[in-house]
This record gives structure tokens, sequence and C-alpha cells, in this order.
């Protein structure tokens, strides 16, 4: 192991993955450099340029950093695109932070914690920033009420929708439409 692999390994850093993996003797794990787990003392590391040697050298894949899956992201990304999947299938249901920390297995805190980490937002504004994309799709059609919009993205309130509307489209669902309708129109 060469001095700058091992300041990768201790810096975790995520410019290193796909260069090289390292093994550790001891538990026959192998592991990208960006592996969050804790460091291994130097004299058990090996490194390995690719995963079918260290494979066929009797290493098996970390279960937190998944080098044998190139195409993954990390286990925080990974959690967050859950919780999006989530809130788009049951946008329309009320929001609850504990339905969805209980369908994605994990603590309610560590969930608001990693989203805002990943994502720079908050599952709430996540979810009203859906509906409202939904909405402005909805208020294109002239058939439908702003009260049954409402109702339709999820609100039980065309008052609360109007509010939760502006404040994420910066206007109201009405102007909305009445504008959409004269772009139309030029």
């Amino acid at each position: 192991m060469t001095p700058e692999e091992w300041q990768a390994i201790k810096k975790r850093d995520t410019a290193y993955d796909g260069k090289f993996l390292y093994g550790v003797t001891t538990t026959k794990v192998i592991c990208r450099p960006s592996c969050a787990t804790r460091h291994a003392v130097p004299s058990h590391i090996v490194i390995f340029y690719d995963l079918p040697s260290a494979l066929q050298a009797g290493y098996r894949p970390c279960c937190c950093c998944r080098p044998d899956c190139p195409e993954w992201k990390g286990a925080k990304k990974e959690l967050a695109e859950k919780a999006k999947k989530y809130i788009h299938l049951h946008y329309t249901e009320k929001f609850s932070l504990r339905a969805i920390s209980a369908a994605l297995f994990v603590n309610c805190n560590y969930l608001v914690r990693i989203f805002h980490e990943i994502t720079n937002d908050t599952l709430l504004s996540y979810h009203h920033r859906l509906r409202c994309q939904e909405a402005k799709r909805l208020l294109l059609q002239d058939e439908y009420s702003i009260a049954y919009i409402s109702t339709a993205v999820g609100y039980c309130s065309p008052s609360h929708f109007a509010r939760i509307f502006k404040k994420y489209v910066h206007q109201t669902p009405s102007a909305y439409r009445m504008r959409q309708q004269q772009s139309k129109r030029k």
C-alpha cells in the first residue's frame, strides 16, 4: 500500500473509488476507499485493483460501501431516493413522518437528518413541492375547479392549498391558471 492509497482510505476520498479497493485481512472484507466503516490497522490492509482478483483471493464485498455495485451511490443517497419514491407514491395522503420512516425501516430522526443532508430540503417541503407540481399540471385543464384540484393533490382545504401553492409557486392557483391561459392565446 502506497502512502497516497493510505491517505485516500484515511480521508475516505471518493475520487479514488474505482481506482483501487482495499481488503481487510482480519475480516476478509473488500471496501471502496470511501467506505464509512471504521478504519483497519494499516498492516491489515491489502490493495486490489479490481474486484475479481479480490473475490478470487477469498474476500467478500462490504455491505456498507457495496464495491460489487459500481452504480451504487451510498446508503444515505439510497435512503433519500427511497424516501422520495415513497412520497411520490403517497403524495395525495396526509404527510406522516412516522409512516415514511416505518415503511423504510429507519428511525424518524435519522431519516430527517439524512434526507436534509443529501437533498438540502426537508421531507415536508419536498412533499408540498410535489403536490404543487401536480397541481400546476391540473390547473392547465379548465374543467377542474381549484377546490377539486386541492382535494385531488391531497389538501383538505382550498384555502390551505392556496397558501401552500403561493409559497412554492409565488402566485395563487387562480393567477397561475390565468397566466397559463394567456400564454396559450399568444
